[in-house]
This record gives C-alpha cells, sequence and structure tokens, in this order.
C-alpha cells in the first residue's frame, strides 16, 4: 500500500511538472538573440530565425516559424502552425495558434489570441479580450474587444 502511494505521487509530481514546462514539456532550447541576450524556449520542432528578437519568458512551440524581424516579448506564446514575420510584434499575454499568421507590421497584445486560419496584418493592432479566428482578416485598424471570425 505505501509503495503504490509512493508511486501515485511520483506520477502525480512528474504531471505537475510536465504542465510547468515550457510548450507542455516539448524539447527544445533557449534562444539567444543577436544581441547576446536570453530570449525564450523554441521548440525542436519550431523554425526561429536569426534575425528575430524573443524575449525570455516567450514560448514558440509546435511548428510555428518565427522569421525575419517579428519580435516576441512578454509572455506570448506562439504554436501549433503558426507563423509570425515581416516587422510584426507579440507581446504581453498574446497566444497565435493553430494556423493564424501576423505579418507585416501588425502588432497584438495584452490577451489576445489569433487562431484558426486568421491573417493579421498591415498596421492592425488587436488588443484587450479580442478573439480572431476561422478565416477572419483584419488589417489596417486597432480592435480592442470582441470576437471576429
Amino acid at each position: 500500500m505505501k509503495q503504490l502511494m509512493i508511486s501515485s505521487l511520483f506520477l502525480f509530481t512528474l504531471s505537475t511538472l510536465a504542465t510547468n514546462l515550457p510548450c507542455d514539456g516539448e524539447s527544445g532550447t533557449i534562444f539567444i538573440n543577436n544581441n547576446g541576450d536570453q530570449g525564450g524556449f523554441v521548440s525542436a520542432t519550431a523554425i526561429v530565425e536569426s534575425t528575430v528578437f524573443l524575449g525570455e519568458n516567450v514560448q514558440i512551440c509546435g511548428h510555428a516559424m518565427i522569421m525575419d524581424y517579428a519580435q516576441i516579448t512578454g509572455h506570448a506564446i506562439i504554436k501549433d502552425y503558426a507563423k509570425v514575420y515581416d516587422s510584426a510584434k507579440v507581446f504581453g499575454n498574446a497566444m497565435v495558434f493553430e494556423n493564424a499568421e501576423v505579418y507585416e507590421r501588425a502588432v497584438m497584445w495584452d490577451n489576445s489570441k489569433a487562431y484558426g486560419d486568421s491573417r493579421i496584418y498591415g498596421f492592425a493592432g488587436l488588443k484587450g479580450n479580442v478573439r480572431v479566428y476561422g478565416q477572419a482578416r483584419m488589417y489596417d485598424a486597432t480592435y480592442s474587444s470582441g470576437y471576429y471570425y
């Protein structure tokens, strides 16, 4: 009985630790920015070009791609097959996931989320608790609340 309790506790501890690991425990490395600063976690399956800037608390997971001069800072998470490129910026607690793309000079911050097959581009800004998903296309305006699909 005692051995069963210890085994159960061990398994519970491992599962708890896995959920606190970057990218839910995916293997990867810490990114080093061009200026020598430590960046965030990059999954072994993700692509991050050397020209981007990553803050130290970001997570780039799955098969995400960060390219060109994109900047990801704060506690932002980019995952799945999402792409952030050109001069786009994602920061705060923003998330880009599934097949969403953020590019050109678009910016996402606060708790905004882009997912599905959505595209955020031009001078678009997503802030607050806005959610953009499905086939939505957002450009050249700032969106601070609501759901767009």
